[in-house]
Parts: C-alpha cells; sequence; structure tokens
C-alpha cells in the first residue's frame, strides 16, 4: 500500500510487471529509497538520505556478490 501511495503521488502508473525482475528491483529501490546504499568503486557502500560509507558484513550471503544497490533495515 505504502508503495502504490508513493507511485501515485508522483504520478506513475501502477502496474503488474510478472517476471520483470529488473522493473520490481526499481520499483523497491526508489520506493524505499531513504534506506538505499549504492556500491562505489572501492567496494564500499554510500548511503542515500544521509551520505555515509557503509559495508556489507563478511559473513552475509551479500559479500560475494556485491550488488550495485542494497535496501537495508
Amino acid at each position: 500500500d505504502q508503495l502504490e501511495g508513493l507511485l501515485e503521488r508522483v504520478e506513475i502508473e501502477v502496474m503488474s510487471s510478472p517476471g520483470d525482475l529488473e522493473a520490481i528491483r526499481k520499483a523497491i529501490t526508489s520506493g524505499y529509497f531513504p534506506i538505499c546504499a549504492r556500491l562505489q568503486r572501492n567496494g564500499s557502500y554510500t548511503t542515500m538520505k544521509h551520505p555515509q560509507t557503509v559495508h556489507i558484513h563478511p559473513s552475509s550471503g551479500l559479500a560475494q556478490v556485491l550488488p550495485r544497490w542494497v535496501v537495508y533495515h
């Protein structure tokens, strides 16, 4: 409901995208933008809302993958 409300507020058409993982990833990262971090060239991440350098914990399953974006909690 929250994501749908955000999309309507910025006038983005709400539609289903079954199987389109890229569209789903974009929807999640834009909806949770305040708690997203982007991969930097040095392998660390920078948070978006209040820029801070952060790292994925070495025991995390993501530590080997290093995705371009992460949503954290």
